[in-house]
C-alpha cells in the first residue's frame, strides 16, 4: 500500500506521529459522546420534570434528579434542595455545584490543542532529521549513493506532510469541541436562571428552562 510505503519512508518519527493522532481521535471521540450524553440527559430531565415543577412536587423533581445523574442534574438539584430558601441561597448552591461540574467539560479537551502543536513540531523534526541524512550522504559521499539522498529528502517532506495531515483536523476538532463547551455553559446559565424565577415566582408559570 502507498500509505504504508510513505510511512516506512518517514521514519521513526512517523510512529510517534501515529501515536499522537490516535490519542487526539481518543479524546474527541470521548468528548463528543459525553456532551452527547449531556444534552441528552437534560432533555430528558426537562420532559420528566415538567409536571413536577408546575405542581411544585419539589421533592419529585429532585428525585427526576437522582434517577438521571449528570453534569445538568447535579447543578439543577443543587438549586432544588434549596426551594424554600432565598434566591441568593439558591443561587450560591447552584453555582458552587457549578464550580464543581463545570470543569467536567474541559476536561482532556487541552489535549487537542497539544496534539495539534507536537504533531507539527514532529513533522518538523521529521523535517530537520531528513535533511541531516540528505546533507550527510552529500558531504561523504557525493552523488554517488542518490538513492540515500533522495531518501533524506523523502523523509524530510513525507514527516511534514503527516504532521500537518494530523495537526490540521486536530484543530478543527479542537474549535469544535471548545464551541460545544461554550454552548452548553450558556444553555446550563439560561436554564439555571430561569429555574430560580420559576422556583420563586409567586404566580402560575408552566414555563421551564431550556436546555
Amino acid at each position: 500500500m502507498v500509505i504504508l510505503e510513505y510511512f516506512q519512508q518517514g521514519g521513526p518519527v512517523m510512529y510517534f506521529i501515529l501515536v499522537v493522532s490516535i490519542v487526539g481521535l481518543a479524546v474527541f471521540i470521548e468528548r463528543v459522546l459525553f456532551f452527547r450524553q449531556v444534552r441528552q440527559n437534560a432533555k430528558i430531565i426537562q420532559e420528566k420534570m415538567r409536571e413536577k415543577l408546575k405542581g411544585r412536587r419539589i421533592d419529585e423533581a429532585i428525585a427526576v434528579c437522582e434517577n438521571y445523574p449528570g453534569l445538568a442534574a447535579n447543578i439543577i438539584r443543587a438549586g432544588l434542595t434549596q426551594y424554600n430558601k432565598s434566591r441568593d441561597e439558591i443561587e450560591k448552591a447552584m453555582d458552587d455545584a457549578a464550580v464543581y461540574e463545570l470543569p467536567k467539560l474541559h476536561r482532556n479537551v487541552p489535549v487537542l490543542a497539544t496534539v495539534t502543536s507536537v504533531s507539527t513540531l514532529l513533522g518538523l523534526l521529521g523535517t530537520v532529521l531528513g535533511m541531516i541524512i540528505s546533507s550527510t550522504v552529500l558531504s561523504t559521499q557525493g552523488m554517488n549513493n542518490p538513492s540515500k539522498l533522495i531518501g533524506g529528502i523523502a523523509q524530510a517532506l513525507i514527516t511534514t506532510a503527516y504532521g500537518l495531515i494530523v495537526a490540521i483536523p486536530a484543530q478543527v476538532a479542537y474549535n469544535y469541541i471548545v464551541a460545544q463547551v461554550e454552548s452548553i455553559i450558556s444553555d446550563i446559565e439560561i436554564s439555571t436562571t430561569e429555574l430560580i424565577q420559576l422556583l420563586k415566582s409567586k404566580a402560575e408559570d408552566t414555563s421551564l428552562p431550556r436546555w
